[in-house]
């Protein structure tokens, strides 16, 4: 049956290196004298730049910037016009402190179904990375559980997790602002509890689950202590300028060269970049 499964599996990958090197894990793993337990099958990918788009700013920080004012606090301004990660979760936790989750869900929901990134012009859920897609449909395929560890906004994300990833909101670790009961209503604060960047990401996928990820995919140095702590580790390197950015993350892709970690190259290893269609040539 794995064999099966694994057949033509990832088709929007080049059949390189990196891709026979996953697939010959994902069968060790999967079947025969080296298999997992099912409920050890766990899979752990960072969002911004590994599941998606994340230049020249990403979807959660364009969010802040459409929904800062003129006369919102300095804080939040400044996260609005420059901020990214913890600054822009803060900014938005000032923002809506005291609204409601179904409020925030709302508003959410309503920018990420209308906003057009600046370069691509199409929706921020559609710049989705079509082979980390295939790969979160090939791993639940082999009865592994699926979790996205991000700085990014939990309940944000949560929005799109089953339209644009194929997965159910609880199986989005995020970043989040603490979120109390007032009055019958779940209402959230400006207070950020614990981010889910570095160290945290591996003990908030501990909390979810109780264990650790046999395979974890991410691209920048908040993912290094997941990546670590995987059996089997992916770094996504963007060196695509055409088709999407070229940029690098030093201080993983150093980690990467010294673990001997799997790194993808969007230009050699990929096909196909986006879920929504190919743009070989968009500038």
């Amino acid at each position: 049956m794995t064999d099966d499964i694994l057949e033509g599996a990832l088709p929007s990958w080049r059949d390189g290196p990196p891709k026979q090197s996953l697939l010959a894990f994902l069968r060790e793993v999967s079947c025969g004298p080296a298999m997992i337990a099912v409920a050890e099958r766990v899979a752990a990918f960072d969002f911004d730049g590994t599941l998606a788009c994340e230049k020249p700013r990403t979807a959660l920080a364009q969010f802040l910037a459409e929904c800062c004012r003129p006369d919102s606090p300095e804080s939040v301004r400044r996260a609005a016009a420059e901020g990214s990660g913890a600054d822009v979760l803060r900014g938005l936790g000032v923002l809506f402190a005291g609204r409601t989750v179904q409020n925030y869900g709302e508003r959410s929901r309503e920018f990420l179904d209308r906003a057009a990134h600046p370069r691509f012009r199409r929706t921020y859920p559609s710049l989705v990375y079509q082979p980390m897609l295939e790969l979160i449909r090939l791993l639940c395929a082999l009865e592994f559980s699926v979790f996205v560890c991000t700085d990014s906004s939990r309940d944000f994300l949560r929005v799109i997790a089953d339209s644009a990833l194929g997965l159910r909101r609880e199986q989005i670790i995020g970043s989040e602002v603490r979120i109390d009961y007032v009055d019958g209503r779940l209402v959230r604060t400006p207070n950020p509890i614990p981010f889910d960047d570095g160290p945290g990401k591996t003990v908030h996928l501990w909390d979810r689950t109780g264990t650790q990820p046999v395979l974890a995919a991410g691209n920048a140095a908040g993912d290094i202590e997941m990546l670590r702590a995987a059996r089997y580790a992916l770094v996504v390197h963007h060196d695509d300028s055409v088709r999407e950015y070229a940029y690098a993350d030093e201080q993983v892709l150093d980690a990467a060269a010294g673990d001997r970690w799997t790194v993808l190259s969007m230009r050699t290893d990929f096909a196909r970049i986006w879920a929504s269609e190919a743009t070989a040539g968009v500038q």
